[in-house]
């Protein structure tokens, strides 16, 4: 299994994780809001609300362009349980933000619209038969195998939608990444086998494992979806990858708090 990265081309440290104090108790739902002092680059702002809208070629390329080079977007619209080491404006969610993302039905609609443009730019949408479908082959090949530091921008929108009500659709598309790649492909193994269905999700289909015979449990994959330094708190368990509200001690409620200033 390879290692889960925080964000855009940012991997974990090994040691434990340096956090700087939060100013906000939400900073991921006011941002979603749009009550936050720091916004998106322009152009990816526009992208944003405009690339549902069947764009011409040439806006079609600077789509592409745009979220190719922009550095910052990954972080607040693909946010999850990772401390971003290249935008330390940006905060990882806690469990009583991701609880009131999920509870939140308009930040949900955003959110699976933002999730919408990311596949877009991987060259994939979901067709009339609410299918995945790459459409763009020369996109998707060019993310993956010439800008590779969009494999590790991959890794955090899994693990995004698989904390965010949105394992179904994020296990989805690891299936279409098993079926362009292969299950033993060099990249998939590195980057995206960690992402599997576990044994906790019983329900979930096996096949589209690499090894079907070899499930792993949420114990030992749990570093795909949280950040080494909060492994062993009592909340991380396989709740967090359904539409179940984490619960918490108020103790732990009390250290949350504390990290605000």
């Amino acid at each position: 299994m390879g290692q889960c990265t925080s964000s855009d081309g940012d991997p974990q440290p090994a040691s434990r994780a340096v956090l700087k104090a939060k100013i906000r108790e939400f900073p991921n739902i006011d941002f979603y809001k749009g009550d936050y002092p720091i916004n998106l680059h322009p152009s990816v702002s526009f992208h944003q609300k405009h690339w549902m809208n069947n764009p011409q070629n040439h806006q079609l390329t600077k789509f592409y362009s745009d979220l190719e080079s922009d550095k910052q977007y990954m972080q607040w619209l693909y946010p999850n349980f990772f401390q971003s080491f290249l935008n330390m404006n940006s905060y990882r969610l806690t469990p009583q933000e991701r609880n009131k993302f999920l509870q939140d039905p308009e930040i949900m609609k955003v959110y699976k619209q933002n999730v919408g443009m990311f596949l877009r730019f991987l060259g994939i949408i979901r067709n009339e038969r609410q299918q995945l479908e790459i459409i763009d082959e020369t996109q998707f090949d060019q993310c993956l195998f010439t800008y590779t530091h969009n494999l590790n921008r991959i890794q955090r929108f899994i693990s995004s939608m698989s904390v965010l009500g949105m394992r179904e659709e994020a296990l989805e598309f690891l299936h279409l990444l098993q079926n362009k790649l292969s299950k033993k492909h060099k990249v998939y193994i590195s980057k995206f086998s960690g992402f599997e269905p576990l044994l906790e999700e019983g329900a979930l289909d096996s096949t589209q494992l690499s090894d079907p015979n070899n499930k792993k449990s949420f114990a030992e994959y749990k570093s795909n979806y949280v950040q080494e330094d909060l492994h062993e708190e009592p909340w991380v368990t396989v709740v967090i990858l359904t539409k179940e509200a984490i619960e918490i001690s108020q103790q732990e409620n009390s250290i949350n708090e504390k990290e605000i200033v």
